[in-house]
Order: C-alpha cells, then sequence, then structure tokens
C-alpha cells in the first residue's frame, strides 16, 4: 500500500456481529447466574455460558484475562457472580484493564 491514505469506506453492511449473547457489562455491572457451558475461548481461555433469570438464553461472559483468571476453578453448575468495578491501571504496562469482583458457589 505504501504511502497511500486508508479510507474508511465502511457501512453497516460490513459490521461483524456476534451469535452469541454476550454480557455488556459496561452497560449491566452485575451477573448472577449457573454455569451451563464450559468451552475451549478463541483468546485467553475460556467461554463461560451461564444461565440467568433473563432467559433461556445462555449469556456467555467475555473472554478477559483479569476475569477467566479469577474462573479457572468453575464447573458446570456452579452459581456465579461477577461484578464490573471499573477500570484501573496496570502497574507494570500502564494499560487499562477491567476489574472484577468475582463469587463462586461450588456445587
Amino acid at each position: 500500500m505504501g504511502n497511500q491514505a486508508i479510507i474508511d469506506d465502511f457501512t453497516d453492511k460490513d459490521e461483524v456481529s456476534s451469535s452469541r449473547n454476550l454480557w455488556d457489562y459496561k452497560e449491566e455491572t452485575e451477573i448472577v447466574g449457573i454455569v451451563k457451558e464450559i468451552s475451549n475461548g478463541n483468546f485467553n481461555g475460556k467461554t463461560i455460558g451461564l444461565l440467568t433469570n433473563a432467559g433461556e438464553e445462555l449469556v456467555y461472559l467475555p473472554e478477559l484475562t483479569a476475569l477467566n483468571s479469577k474462573l479457572k476453578d468453575v464447573a458446570i453448575e456452579d452459581k456465579v457472580k461477577v461484578v464490573y468495578e471499573g477500570e484501573e491501571k496496570g502497574k507494570k504496562s500502564g494499560r487499562m484493564y477491567a476489574v472484577f469482583k468475582v463469587s463462586i458457589k461450588h456445587q
């Protein structure tokens, strides 16, 4: 491409969407549910699906390192509560990352 400017010519037709019902932790800061699905994730470990009071469709937790490290011992049928507490700046990296409080009741 050399020195050519990259033009933003995207339209709504180009937008990529997820087929999964992902938890929007910045919009709804707390989620409580029963773990119904655990599979290998695409990025940082596990993909975890929770059955919540919202309905019969599973809600999937985002694959974030800060969250997956706290959920490493979770199992199917465990009751989980996750609370998004905001963002913090990493001491070593200087990058912002999401902070979660996680509670697990093992079944």
